[in-house]
């Protein structure tokens, strides 16, 4: 058997012939080859141009896709911290799939439903809520998309503007749906490492806190203003340790300790007006 081989720039196509069948290749014949290389090279050039397109064009999608995402996100805890209900709550997919939760050192809360929290939190934005100052930074994203459906992780540092203590750093999940074209979140986990972290005075304060006020909710008064005297001693220049020893003087009915500690806490944060709210209403008595 003798093989004629016809040489392509990727590849090469082999025809076996018999040797009585085997002619010597004419003009013709050498003008067709040539036309059918100069072809295939074409075809090949506009395939590799189309495919370099239609990758742009998916790397293009896939951008904005994460652009509108990160801008959500970031508007959806501008909105929350700025007391801006309506920019807040057009975040959010309104079902009874929308969820979300907190998670920290002897914390959690957790609500599945948008009506389980979204309209609770719409009143107490436009109601009570006032505008915190802070700076956001959010970074370290990881973003997975899949049709309308996105999953998104990232570190949230907030500095608050005029109260250190009040400054946090958490790691964000958020699961996003795609609603008439427009990201809307649906699931939003909030997890604040720091809090595990026992070297730090604001996770020892944190901790005797909440250790007091689940003493409150098992009714065990006493005990809990033993624990918020301890956190005042270990913590004195924190005015939310005074402010939670002076709830619990005023639940024992202790009216003097009361007030006396709910004005050392809004002398140390002028800015607190739960305590300026709860003195007004323990001086009317």
């Amino acid at each position: 058997m003798r093989s004629d081989i016809i040489y392509c720039s990727d590849f090469s196509v082999t025809f076996s012939l018999p040797n009585q069948l085997f002619y010597p290749v004419t003009p013709k014949q050498k003008h067709m080859r040539k036309k059918f290389r100069d072809t295939y090279r074409s075809l090949h050039v506009i395939s590799l141009g189309v495919l370099f397109i239609l990758t742009v064009q998916s790397s293009r999608g896939q951008n904005a896709d994460e652009a509108a995402i990160k801008q959500v996100i970031r508007a959806e805890t501008e909105a929350y911290y700025k007391a801006d209900a309506q920019a807040w709550q057009g975040t959010w997919m309104h079902d009874a799939t929308s969820n979300r939760a907190f998670v920290a050192n002897n914390s959690y809360a957790a609500a599945m439903g948008w009506d389980k929290f979204g309209p609770q939190t719409v009143k107490w934005l436009t109601d009570s809520a006032k505008p915190f100052a802070m700076q956001l930074k959010d970074d370290n994203y990881t973003i997975k998309t899949n049709g309308n459906l996105a999953w998104v992780e990232y570190d949230q540092l907030i500095t608050a503007s005029t109260d250190s203590s009040q400054n946090s750093f958490t790691r964000e999940f958020r699961l996003l749906v795609k609603d008439n074209n427009e990201w809307k979140i649906n699931t939003l986990l909030t997890h604040a490492p720091e809090s595990f972290n026992f070297s730090k005075p604001e996770a020892i304060e944190n901790s005797l806190n909440s250790t007091g006020y689940n003493l409150l909710a098992a009714n065990r008064v006493n005990d809990a203003i033993e624990v918020f005297q301890l956190n005042v001693k270990l913590n004195p220049k924190s005015w939310n340790t005074y402010d939670s020893l002076g709830e619990a003087y005023a639940l024992a009915g202790n009216k003097e300790l009361a007030i006396s500690n709910y004005e050392k806490s809004v002398e140390l944060n002028p800015n607190n007006d739960n305590g300026k709210k709860a003195l007004a209403k323990l001086k009317q008595k």
